[in-house]
């Protein structure tokens, strides 16, 4: 199927997704972090085809090809992926959020429950008010803590225009995006990232596109991080699987049990050794996970 694929919206934005793997196979949502892009998945999409797995890999909006939503939500976003499905003639998928794309995913759950089979989150931004919680920022890093602290005293909008410059080069090539990628990278998740041939390469890519509208989209994505959301985790009704990995400081296991003591129904696997980047060498049976959901 051609990738980058447009769906018109009734409001007139784009919404842009690739329809990538096994035409005839279980539907999986993908859904990206933070700054990143559909591009934000195995490079080898015949590998997601071996799987058994259709996986729609969607620009959340400000990125790739995706209009920018100044006043989109996580649960707008969440009906932009109905009228996707719906256009798509999908009946149910299962939904799989990575890192700040974890609350996006849960909304079409929560929003959209006929339409979820199952929600995968691998190493997942819970609710900016998680972060007051006793020991949930405890093993995060950094550029974590500075998030959690500048959201608490500046609030959404203040945070967002002061970090957005940050997160990507602007104007963004490849190369500065590898140069970007790789001087903020901790050995564990390189070690993920050249598990998976191709996966550096995809992952500057999808900087790239994360400002291909300039810097609108990530600089949302940055409020959504500390705006309350828009959706009631205890509506999302159906399974929730987290992965986490005990060496990632961005999104360490301790947000995982958060979200798991705050969903209905939520099963947490700490994976030894994992970090930031586990969801690309642990694809395959990733995605045979969620696909065996009916």
């Amino acid at each position: 199927m051609p990738l980058a694929q447009i769906l018109s919206l009734a409001d007139g934005r784009a919404l842009c997704f690739d329809d990538v793997g096994d035409p005839s196979g279980s539907p999986v949502l993908l859904v990206h972090g933070t700054p990143d892009s559909r591009r934000a998945r195995h490079p080898d999409d015949g590998v997601t085809a071996a799987t058994g797995v259709r996986l729609i890999a969607v620009d959340r909006p400000g990125s790739g090809g995706s209009t920018p939503h100044p006043e989109g939500t996580v649960g707008s976003f969440a009906d932009d992926a109905a009228t996707l499905a719906a256009h798509l003639g999908i009946g149910r998928w299962a939904v799989l959020g990575w890192s700040a794309g974890a609350l996006h995913a849960l909304a079409v759950a929560a929003r959209h429950p006929s339409l979820t089979t199952v929600v995968g989150i691998t190493a997942g931004l819970p609710p900016f008010a998680a972060y007051a919680d006793p020991g949930v920022l405890d093993g995060a890093s950094d550029s974590r803590l500075v998030v959690a602290e500048l959201g608490a005293d500046l609030g959404p909008s203040a945070t967002a225009e002061m970090l957005a410059p940050l997160l990507v080069p602007v104007p963004c090539t490849r190369e500065l995006a590898l140069e970007h990628l790789t001087g903020g990278m901790d050995p564990v998740r390189r070690a993920e990232l050249d598990a998976v041939p191709g996966s550096l390469d995809v992952m500057a890519a999808a900087l790239c596109d994360s400002v291909t509208s300039g810097l609108a989209g990530v600089t949302r994505d940055i409020e959504l991080q500390v705006e309350p959301p828009d959706i009631d985790l205890t509506a999302v009704g159906g399974p929730v699987l987290l992965w986490y990995g005990t060496e990632d400081t961005t999104a360490p296991p301790s947000f995982g049990r958060w979200l798991a003591e705050h969903l209905p129904d939520a099963t947490l696997e700490v994976v030894d050794g994992a970090g930031h980047a586990l969801v690309l060498p642990r694809w395959v049976p990733i995605l045979r996970t969620l696909a065996a959901y009916p």
